[in-house]
């Protein structure tokens, strides 16, 4: 989807006729892409963005050979890109998205893979405590791949927070207070990604680093030195759910 997207605002890249064959072999259910140099730049990337648009940033840094070694140095080339691009790109990004979905739902829900024993800690706990998602994705995919993960049932549709509740995950948060009564301080907050734990630690929640989604290295350090706590697969149920 972001290289749909990215090839429909710049069909004139140079990074095209790299882009669009792993596209189509990620499409195809190919693997040999996940090892391509551009595939590991730009899951290097992933974890300092937030929304849809932030792939089309990634890329344009990629092509710009954009110098990025930290968060400061992402924000300020995202700033350079401009807001009427990233809102461009925002757009299109979700009309691809559902053009496919629409299309072609099984490749769709092909795309997006389980991970292993997840499913099972969460089914295990979800008696003794609310269980909530706080998505940039649009709700209609978020709850399509919760029930294809048959994770569905574990989360009442009003806790199932779309992009549409907020840009920053704080947002989200908050309209979750709200919803359930409970006080910051009882929640517990897991992600991928640093960036949002910086910014939902400061509401008062528990913050958590899943350290099986879009991250690696760099982002577990970084989230060990902030004294945010690292779940592994293995160690989800006792991190996350206090040794319960």
């Amino acid at each position: 989807m972001a290289v749909d997207t990215y090839v429909s605002l710049s069909p004139e890249s140079a990074l095209m006729g790299a882009l669009i064959p792993l596209r189509n072999e990620v499409l195809g259910g190919g693997s040999g892409y996940r090892e391509h140099e551009l595939m590991q730049r730009f899951r290097d990337l992933l974890p300092l963005g937030n929304r849809a648009e932030d792939f089309g940033v990634s890329l344009r840094a990629i092509e710009d050979d954009a110098d990025i070694v930290d968060q400061g140095s992402y924000d300020a080339f995202y700033r350079e890109v401009g807001r009427e691009w990233l809102e461009e790109f925002h757009h299109r990004f979700y009309v691809w998205r559902t053009a496919l979905r629409n299309a072609d739902a099984a490749a769709w829900l092909r795309l997006h893979l389980p991970f292993e024993g997840l499913g099972e800690t969460l089914r295990h706990h979800s008696g003794r405590t609310k269980l909530a998602v706080a998505t940039a994705k649009d709700g209609l995919s978020a709850r399509l791949l919760l029930d294809e993960l048959q994770m569905g049932a574990l989360f009442d549709p009003e806790l199932i927070l779309d992009k549409e509740t907020g840009i920053e995950k704080t947002e989200h948060l908050r309209v979750l207070r709200t919803r359930t009564g409970a006080e910051f301080g009882d929640i517990t907050f897991v992600d991928d990604k640093v960036n949002h734990l910086v910014r939902v630690a400061e509401l008062g929640v528990r913050p958590v680093l899943a350290g099986w989604g879009f991250n690696s290295e760099r982002e577990h350090a970084l989230a060990r030195d902030l004294g945010f706590e690292v779940a592994d697969l293995a160690s989800a149920g006792k991190i996350l759910f206090k040794g319960e």
